[in-house]
């Protein structure tokens, strides 16, 4: 999906997530380039307590691995698809989002997910 803000990352939200009205979850996973280590992970830092205050947050959780520096993976859950089209409208998400390709290698991985049992 392209938006009107070219910061938000093409194809992050498919189409029926965005029209649930139901809960939407997401996985996620970002690779920091090599030397950016730090520099990503004080960026995700940064974010999460403006996301958790934001309406329509149910969720976020962002983990890391000792094994694997540099490596986090996101779990996002959000009352409904348009209130997960909001929190990446923030402007704390739209600066994140513009930092994310000088840290990040390759392209953010999201696995968009729906409650069995709402």
């Amino acid at each position: 999906m392209s938006t009107p803000d070219d910061t938000v990352p093409d194809g992050l939200m498919p189409a029926d997530v965005l029209a649930s009205t139901t809960p939407v979850a997401v996985y996620g996973f970002a690779r920091a380039k090599a030397g950016k280590e730090r520099e990503l992970e004080d960026a995700i830092r940064a974010i999460i307590p403006a996301v958790r205050a934001e309406r329509g947050y149910e969720q976020y959780a962002v983990h890391t691995s000792e094994e694997r520096p540099g490596s986090f993976a996101f779990y996002e859950r959000w009352s409904s698809g348009q209130d997960i089209a909001r929190h990446v409208q923030q402007p704390h998400m739209q600066d994140y989002f513009g930092k994310l390709g000088d840290l990040v290698e390759g392209d953010l991985e999201a696995e968009w997910l729906r409650p069995l049992i709402d």
